[in-house]
């Protein structure tokens, strides 16, 4: 069983069923029901579902909505899920899941009365997780649409459907065996545009983790957007040991996407742990990695704090090398919408955490235009976002002629001001601090050019220093932090927000 950790206001709570390889282990579905409870409070129990249906699909799954009681909001629920189901022979009970191992604890709901912190023209989205196409022997997403159902209920306005290359190339009925044909990912690809068809107003973009070569010739994942065709990376996929060279690099893959294509580093700064180094050749994005001119940029949050230090020192140390690249964020999420559950060791240990889950950290993306997968493809473009685990921030530089420069954009006109707007909220604590820095590109020193700590509204701040640059090349870029609160999943991530920068290009440098 799971459920979004967060509810958006005017959702209904959304419980979702998973029941993997039920063509092996076919089974009657009798009952499920969700226990909800609240500190100092007595328990409801609610019947989400009560008849016979038989499961026997390969990945079945059922979504199940429960209408929240406004005195709901605004609080931290506990809910544990019963499945009641029987096989030919022995009726069976579980309580959230019935790995061996595991913890079966309740599943943490926090219902929202607050949206997102947002910003004008702002969407929020995951830019990095899996669907039912990944599955193989250690780890398995989330259907397709289920996952859009359950990101809709959080307040997500997208996501990027990034499967492994090395799973969309397996045959549908085994991940040992590879399929010419492709079916896998020709399925995902229509079963994204149905909904993408079917639903206005929310966006899934189609996409692959692709395990690609770096300049050592290590695997190393690539994050690939909307690319018309399938790119093979099964390096480190384990179906073929001691064969753990990567088909393409980086260099190949970037030169043969096209216009319409984007490429992200995927959790480019996050160290393979030793097996996987030694047994799958895995390794990570190196200096030389960076330097394609066809690099949109880097995802340097990934649902947990390893790798993200590192990432944006990374990304400052490319930006002030003279680099214009852009960071995302997202949480690899295989499903894991309230709680991680994995395979460790192969048929003798599961783990289960609180890292990765899906929707925690965000890309919000500053729209000119409708919602729609060519606006969100052109705003990622030309990098009109902001990475956040809580609030939000923006920024723009009013030119003395009045011309605008947004976030991603090169201002190259005397700037005049900078416009700085930020928002939180109770669910992720108040602002304490925002700070811009200015990268001077000739120095390629980086510093302060505004902080405070001092906000007058706890959820809201809106300022419009003076600029006065001398001629040269820099460029803007800003951070806020929250205070957090106790509705957050634990172990709580830092809440904060990273700007991509603004560009200032006047005069000789």
């Amino acid at each position: 069983m799971d459920a979004p950790h967060r509810i958006e206001p005017g959702q209904p709570l959304s419980v979702l069923l998973l029941i993997k390889d039920a063509n092996r282990f076919p089974i009657i579905l009798q009952q499920v029901n969700a226990t909800i409870s609240f500190a100092q409070q007595k328990s409801e129990t609610f019947s989400l579902f009560h008849s016979d249906e038989r499961i026997d699909a390969p990945f079945g799954w059922k979504v199940f909505y429960l209408d929240i009681h406004e005195d709901w909001r605004g609080r931290m629920a506990q809910v544990n899920v019963e499945v009641v189901y029987k096989n030919s022979e022995k009726e069976f009970r579980c309580c959230n899941d019935n790995y061996i191992g595991t913890s079966h604890a309740p599943l943490q709901i926090y219902f929202a009365d607050a949206p997102l912190p947002t910003l004008p023209n702002f969407r929020h989205g995951e830019l990095h997780c899996h669907t039912d196409a990944t599955s193989d022997q250690v780890e398995f997403g989330a259907p397709l649409e289920a996952t859009a159902e359950l990101a809709r209920a959080q307040g997500l306005n997208f996501f990027a459907a990034t499967d492994h290359s090395y799973d969309l190339d397996d045959l549908p009925e085994s991940y040992l065996q590879n399929d010419p044909a492709l079916r896998k990912w020709r399925a995902l690809q229509e079963r994204i545009k149905q909904q993408n068809e079917e639903n206005k107003n929310f966006v899934i973009i189609p996409g692959e983790e692709v395990s690609a070569g770096n300049s050592a010739g290590r695997n190393v994942h690539f994050l690939i957007f909307n690319h018309p065709e399938f790119l093979p990376g099964s390096g480190d996929s384990a179906e073929r040991w001691l064969r753990t060279a990567p088909e393409l690099s980086i260099p190949k893959i970037l030169v043969q996407i096209n216009n319409d294509t984007l490429a992200f580093a995927a959790h480019p700064e996050v160290s393979a742990p030793r097996l996987e180094w030694l047994l799958l050749r895995r390794g990570q994005w190196e200096w030389p990695d960076y330097q394609h001119e066809r690099l949109n940029g880097l995802q340097i949050w990934n649902g947990s704090l390893a790798g993200m230090n590192e990432g944006l020192a990374r990304w400052r140390e490319l930006l002030l090398a003279g680099k214009k690249l852009f960071i995302i964020a997202g949480n690899d999420a295989h499903g894991n919408f309230n709680r991680f559950r994995q395979v460790e060791i192969p048929h003798l240990k599961m783990r289960e955490h609180h890292w990765h889950l899906f929707g925690r950290t965000r890309t919000a993306v500053l729209l000119d235009e409708p919602l729609s997968l060519s606006s969100l493809m052109s705003a990622l473009r030309r990098g009109r976002a902001c990475i956040t685990t809580g609030p939000l921030l923006d920024l723009q530089i009013v030119c003395e002629s009045g011309r605008c420069a947004r976030l991603g954009e090169t201002a190259d006109e005397a700037p005049h001001r900078l416009e700085i707007a930020a928002a939180s909220s109770a669910e992720f604590g108040a602002l304490t601090r925002v700070t811009i820095w200015l990268g001077d590109l000739q120095h390629r020193t980086e510093r302060i050019l505004f902080e405070t700590k001092n906000f007058p509204e706890p959820f809201r701040f809106a300022h419009s220093p003076a600029l006065a640059l001398p001629a040269g090349k820099y460029y803007l870029r800003g951070e806020a932090c929250s205070a957090g609160s106790e509705f957050l999943p634990a172990p709580a991530l830092p809440c904060g927000a990273l700007t991509n920068p603004i560009w200032v290009e006047t005069g000789a440098a």
